[in-house]
């Protein structure tokens, strides 16, 4: 049985708020409306992956392979989790557990998760225990380069200060940032991902950090990182891309050295980002969007999602090495609709 302190999940709100009210325009070229009575809907490699009605607003996706998945969501009373076995998807509700928010793992018996009110989970094969996170602030990220070596992130986006801890399978160890390393006040860190010697932590305000040498340095992302990053992913240590905005999609790309980023016109937030072994990079985001990011194009993103198949968020995307992405989303709010979608 976990025994949790877990805030008010009006805590969530705001962030989730940030979510909703970020969509693009409408007619923008980035969500298109749907298409008038008679014309036929644009085709779309997408589908429903599974039933999400018992889920609740679902925000993480993560699989050791393509016959192990795990989907993260919840509501206000419960975390849930679905997975999927290679054959069929079910629902798992870890006791005690606040919504969850994303998971990270290194095998079907050693998967770790994180959601609101401190929630901090390992998955050993059989069932789900609690982790002491040192805090009941908000998780929102969760990312290891072994499982002696995992760190997390989060925080209230509207108070406080972020969280950003490592775990050493044993113990948590708590890292305050200094105002030179949050210089931009933020309050909250979205996700961290890491790929060779490479490891970055996005969030509010367009804070960017890298750890280096033992320390946590800020980045310079450029002047159209003026929004919140929420999500990153890459190939390579010198091919990552990080994607957010509420207001308006912002990608930044890494080359090894430095971050540029981008404001392309006419799309809504950004939340989700997925990048394969070749570099084909896929990214979601407000009101279902799905797509295809290119930085050499001339226009760098491509629609390929259905209103049709959903109109919620998109929050997470992750491939499983042999041809299929998967896609999660959610409201974030009563009553709590979730989508889980799967693309071939």
């Amino acid at each position: 049985m976990l025994s949790l302190s877990r805030t008010p999940f009006a805590a969530l709100l705001p962030f989730a708020l940030g979510l909703v009210l970020s969509g693009c325009p409408a007619g923008s070229t980035g969500d298109p409306e749907p298409s008038d009575a008679g014309e036929p809907e644009p085709e779309t490699p997408w589908a429903v992956a599974f039933d999400a009605d018992d889920l609740g607003s679902v925000s993480g996706v993560w699989g050791s392979g393509p016959n192990d998945i795990f989907a993260t969501g919840g509501d206000e009373a419960r975390g849930a989790i679905m997975h999927y076995n290679g054959t069929d998807w079910s629902l798992v509700e870890p006791d005690g557990a606040g919504l969850l928010v994303w998971s990270y793992g290194f095998g079907p018996d050693d998967v770790y998760a994180v959601g609101v009110g401190g929630t901090f989970l390992h998955y050993d094969g059989t069932g789900w225990a609690s982790i002491d996170a040192g805090t009941d602030e908000d998780l929102w990220g969760v990312f290891g380069f072994a499982n002696d070596d995992i760190w997390v992130v989060g925080g209230n986006p509207q108070t406080d200060e972020p969280i950003l801890f490592h775990y050493d399978g044993t113990a948590v160890t708590h890292t305050q940032l200094t105002a030179e390393q949050n210089p931009v006040g933020a309050r909250s860190l979205f996700k961290i991902w890491g790929i060779g010697s490479k490891l970055f932590a996005v969030g509010a305000r367009g804070l960017v950090l890298s750890y280096e040498n033992g320390d946590w340095v800020v980045q310079n992302m450029g002047p159209e990182a003026d929004e919140d990053f929420v999500s990153l992913w890459g190939n390579r240590e010198d091919h990552i891309v990080a994607v957010g905005g509420r207001t308006g999609a912002r990608i930044a790309t890494y080359d090894g050295t430095s971050w540029t980023t981008i404001a392309p016109s006419g799309y809504g937030g950004l939340n989700a980002v997925f990048m394969e072994d070749d570099g084909t990079t896929y990214v979601g985001g407000v009101n279902g969007f799905l797509g295809t990011f290119d930085g050499d194009a001339a226009e760098p993103l491509t629609y390929e999602g259905d209103f049709n198949l959903t109109q919620v968020d998109i929050h997470a995307l992750w491939g499983d090495g042999e041809g299929k992405v998967y896609g999660v989303g959610g409201t974030f709010l009563a009553p709590h609709i979730g989508v889980g979608l799967v693309r071939d």
